[in-house]
């Protein structure tokens, strides 16, 4: 193999390591024959020509085109060309194939990510409808339970108020009575007296307001007194709280003998009040 041969091997390779389409460069394609390789050369490198282009010529670019005609024009150099370019295209379509595979591979993956994200975020969503929803519930419950609280609070002070206000009217009613059957003990007394000459009026207890004889026993509930000892019981409250005063005596003392005074009027007054009753209702 000459010298010229072996270079245009070496040009076969480089140009289609790079590739470069010699064909397209020349306007033609892989079946045209040498023959009109040369007049296509001609053709398409004749802007490039010194003469033609003069002070734009482009010494690579015509060497281009010379080395395109010299080596699709040797069987051998062309040979080596085309095999290159049908390998190298081949190595692209597989690369092409792969990518794609690749590719397809990659969008099933991001599909599948994709949809993976969706279930996740409607799932995300449902359960934030579910505790909303959940907790809207529990607050209406709330609400409701609230709401009977108060409605049965407010039946309950209801029924109190009811309960004190018959409470009140019966202690009315019983004062009434009480006050009524004392007005008319007091009357028979009174009229018992104007009808009875002034040696024989009684002048009536010294410590009531009502004649109670001294026998009559008073039943408080807790113990059975007679109406005497009741009024001595009074007299020595007096005479407590009369002496405290005479001495010295603390203040507790003194609130102390108060109370008993009170407690022993009271007694009495309880006494009078139960025996006009019962000499009314007799």
């Amino acid at each position: 193999m000459d010298s010229k041969a072996a270079d245009l091997l070496q040009y076969a390779q480089e140009y289609s390591s790079k590739d470069i389409d010699l064909y397209d460069l020349l306007g033609i394609d892989a079946l045209t024959p040498k023959a009109d390789i040369h007049r296509a050369w001609r053709k398409r490198s004749l802007k490039y020509h010194p003469d033609q282009a003069r002070d734009n010529f482009d010494s690579e670019k015509w060497q281009l085109f010379e080395r395109a005609r010299d080596v699709l024009s040797d069987p051998d150099a062309r040979a080596a060309y085309d095999n290159a370019i049908k390998a190298g295209l081949l190595r692209k379509q597989e690369r092409e194939a792969m990518d794609n595979q690749r590719k397809h591979f990659v969008d099933d993956l991001e599909a599948r990510e994709n949809a993976w994200k969706r279930q996740k975020e409607e799932k995300e969503q449902n359960d934030k409808d579910a505790i909303e929803k959940e907790r809207t519930r529990l607050h209406e419950e709330q609400r409701m339970r609230v709401d009977e609280e108060k409605r049965q609070a407010d039946a309950a002070q209801e029924l109190e108020d009811l309960a004190e206000a018959k409470r009140r009217l019966k202690e009315k009613k019983e004062k009434k009575k009480q006050d009524e059957a004392r007005e008319k003990f007091l009357r028979k007394s009174r009229k018992a007296a104007a009808a009875s000459d002034g040696k024989s009026q009684p002048q009536g207890p010294l410590n009531g307001v009502i004649v109670v004889p001294g026998h009559y026993v008073f039943d408080s509930g807790t113990e059975r007194r007679k109406y005497w000892e009741l009024v001595c019981d009074k007299l020595r409250a007096v005479q407590a709280v009369r002496n405290l005063g005479k001495q010295e005596s603390t203040p507790e003392q003194q609130e102390e003998a108060q109370k008993g005074l009170l407690e022993a009027k009271l007694r009495i007054h309880q006494a009078e009040v139960k025996f006009a009753e019962e000499t009314s209702a007799a």
